[in-house]
C-alpha cells in the first residue's frame, strides 16, 4: 500500500556541496546547496533566484563544486545561511582559487554555458573545465577510491530535513545481476 504525503518539498537523498564564487562585495564566497548533477562533461546545480550565488555567478559566469566530509559540517552548514554575508570569513574556511575559474575551494571547476529560469529557481549548466580532488581520496593508480568516497546527503521534507551518510557496503557494477563489470558481454 502507498499513501499519498502533503509536502511542498521532498529531498529523497541528494549529497550536499559547496559552491565557491566570485561576489563583487566580498571578493570570493561560498553557499551549501543539494541540487546538482552531473553527466559527462556537464554540471548542472540549481539554487534560489534570489540568493547571492545566483547573483554572482549570473554576473562572472563560473563557480566551483566542492564535495565535503562529515568533519567540516558545521562549516558547511553555516555557509547553507546568511545569504549575501561573507560566509567564508564567518565558517573560517581556508581555500585556494580555481586555475581554470576565478573562484574559491578547488573540487570541479566549472564555466557557465546556460541559464535555466524555472519558478523561483535558477539552474546552472555549466561545462566542467577541471576536476580536482584530494590526495587521500585517490587509488594508487590515480582513479576515485570509492569505498572512501563518503559525502553528506540531504534528505527530508517539509517537516524535517536530516543530513545522512553511507554505510560500507559496497557493491561493483553488475554484481546484483551475478556478473563482474568487467565481463561486457553479459553486463553491456
Amino acid at each position: 500500500m502507498k499513501t499519498e504525503i502533503k509536502t511542498k518539498k521532498l529531498y529523497y537523498g541528494f549529497p550536499v556541496v559547496l559552491i565557491g564564487y566570485k561576489d563583487s562585495k566580498w571578493k570570493y564566497n561560498v553557499t551549501t546547496m543539494s541540487s546538482s548533477y552531473s553527466l559527462g562533461n556537464t554540471l548542472t546545480i540549481g539554487l534560489a533566484s534570489k540568493s547571492n550565488a545566483v547573483a554572482n555567478i549570473k554576473k562572472y559566469g563560473e563557480f566551483t563544486l566542492n564535495i565535503p566530509c562529515q568533519e567540516i559540517l558545521n562549516k558547511v552548514e553555516m555557509a547553507g545561511f546568511h545569504s549575501g554575508q561573507n560566509k567564508i570569513g564567518m565558517a573560517d574556511m581556508t581555500y585556494d582559487l580555481g586555475e581554470k575559474v576565478d573562484a574559491p575551494l578547488l573540487g570541479i571547476e566549472c564555466r557557465v554555458e546556460h541559464i535555466v529560469e524555472h519558478g523561483d529557481y535558477t539552474n546552472f549548466i555549466a561545462t566542467i573545465e577541471r576536476r580536482v580532488i584530494c590526495d587521500e581520496m585517490l587509488n594508487e593508480d590515480g582513479s576515485l577510491n570509492s569505498i572512501e568516497f563518503n559525502p553528506i546527503y540531504f534528505m527530508g521534507d517539509d517537516k524535517e530535513r536530516i543530513y545522512r551518510y553511507f554505510n560500507n557496503d559496497t557493491k561493483k557494477l553488475g554484481e546484483n545481476m551475478g556478473c563482474r563489470s568487467e565481463d561486457d558481454s553479459i553486463c553491456g
